[in-house]
């Protein structure tokens, strides 16, 4: 993983620490924390008309102001930069997961998505290809908050972190109302191979595995996309997990 990119994720994380160690030293100050044009954290989903794009963002809910998505557009390229605020370390400030989207001025068509840190070519999703869930538990619906209730299961159950060679990728959250993510659908582009672990079960007639522990997932591969239905509900049982992928309309 780039030092750089790991580094800032890790940061708001400490925000906290720091807190509890500043909390008798601050008074009438404003200790902060400054972010500000940084590169991308995660997947990169471009839409159906080429003009909007949304990607993972990590932030503190003690910025002064919302985090922005901005675009700087050529003939040849767009590059994507993440411009926040300073960070109030005074109050208690966990780490909050969000989708975040900005509009370009003309579709994106053969341009090359940059990320500023490196001049890596970011390869975004299509949003035009996302297998279209024609079943969803009952109470369930989308957000875009994207925190789960376990965190570190939440870094497990999808490609969160991307590379140089990262394939396309995009993932879906939803929840029950009034309770953070504790379901995703992640489509990835290209064949990966499915872990030998859990259970066979045949996935619109693809081989596929159903590994039912903390982490409950369904995994399976079509040649052309490797699909991963998961959940951190423990009262999701198997068969609505199965029922979920079986119902993925690819």
């Amino acid at each position: 993983m780039n030092p750089k990119r790991h580094q800032r994720t890790l940061r708001i994380m400490l925000a906290v620490a720091v807190v509890a160690a500043l909390a008798l030293a601050v008074t009438a100050s404003i200790m902060k924390d400054p972010r500000r044009g940084e590169g991308l954290l995660g997947e990169v989903l471009v839409s159906g008309d080429g003009r909007t794009i949304t990607t993972l963002n990590s932030r503190a809910p003690c910025q002064e102001d919302p985090p922005e998505l901005v675009a700087s557009e050529s003939r040849d390229s767009v590059t994507l930069v993440l411009k926040e605020s300073g960070v109030d370390l005074r109050p208690q400030c966990n780490r909050i997961d969000e989708q975040i989207t900005t509009t370009l001025q003309s579709p994106l068509g053969t341009r090359r998505l940059v990320d500023p840190d490196n001049g890596w070519t970011i390869a975004p999703f299509d949003q035009k290809r996302l297998a279209n869930p024609r079943y969803l538990p009952p109470g369930y619906a989308p957000t875009t908050d994207v925190q789960w209730i376990d965190p570190v299961q939440h870094a497990q159950l999808a490609p969160f972190m991307w590379g140089r060679n990262s394939a396309p990728a995009w993932t879906r959250f939803y929840h029950r109302a009034q309770e953070k993510a504790s379901l995703s659908i992640t489509q990835i582009a290209g064949h990966l191979t499915v872990s030998a672990a859990g259970t066979p079960e045949s996935i619109h007639g693809w081989a596929g595995r159903l590994t039912p522990d903390s982490n409950n997932t369904v995994t399976w591969t079509n040649g052309t996309y490797t699909f991963i239905v998961g959940t951190t509900d423990q009262h999701l049982h198997e068969a609505e997990l199965l029922r979920i992928a079986k119902q993925l309309n690819p």
